[in-house]
């Protein structure tokens, strides 16, 4: 009995990590798209996002079952309530590659311009989060999902530079705002997902750890012991 659950849990593992290679498949193209005007590789980041959102239907249903069918206990227990919550940040990851395929759309009707270097450096060091957190879930490495809470802040660093630049070539060079609007949702899709990245990793941690440390939980427990 206990062997037949740990194979179903490692086939749950290994549909979580497709999902998750979908969503960092489907940021790419949808970066790519922006960078080369491509509507047809942005049409298939569109496409893609309904297999994610099946995928995250498909893992909450077997979470449910297992919750409830195989009453799991300590860190498979933790496994399955966090496993809910990534196929949702998965899932929410993909609508970020949505959005951003669809300025490309937008962006291939408009006259080409200058390359945006900052959001392409923006969009390696998001990937990479989601990357090393995914990887951190799945293995239980609970120092890796820390790194990946630090590396945030660099993210949003760059998305406050690109904020900056063209808000100033906007005041400048007005005929250049329909596309500059475009740049600047983009690098904010992007910043939404290094968020998401993070949450990844704090699912890793509690896992890992049985430790919440979202919303700065152990600081506010306490506070609260010693008020």
């Amino acid at each position: 009995m206990e062997r037949h659950f740990h194979h179903d849990l490692h086939q749950l593992q290994d549909r979580l990590s497709d999902m998750a290679g979908r969503a960092e498949t489907a940021l790419s193209k949808a970066m790519e798209a922006l960078k080369t005007r491509d509507t047809v590789l942005a049409r298939d980041v569109m496409t893609e996002d309904l297999e994610i959102d099946r995928i995250e239907l498909e893992v909450e249903r077997r979470c449910l079952d297992f919750l409830g069918l195989q009453q799991p206990v300590a860190r498979d227990l933790r496994f399955l309530v966090a496993s809910i919550r990534v196929s949702n940040f998965l899932e929410r990851i993909g609508d970020h590659a949505v959005n951003i395929s669809q300025s490309a759309t937008k962006l291939s009707g408009m006259p080409p311009g200058r390359g945006p270097e900052d959001l392409a450096t923006m969009a390696d060091r998001t990937i990479a989060m989601l990357r090393d957190a995914v990887s951190a879930w799945l293995n239980h490495d609970a120092p890796l999902a820390k790194r990946v809470c630090e590396n945030d802040a660099e993210v949003d660093t760059l998305k406050a530079q690109i904020f900056a630049r063209f808000s100033s070539l906007m005041v400048h060079e007005p005929e250049t705002v329909p596309r500059a609007l475009e740049l600047v949702l983009a690098s904010r899709n992007l910043e939404r997902v290094a968020d998401l990245a993070t949450n990844i990793a704090e699912e890793a941690i509690f896992v890992a750890e049985a430790r919440v440390i979202k919303h700065h939980a152990d600081e506010v427990r306490d506070a609260t012991l010693g008020s």
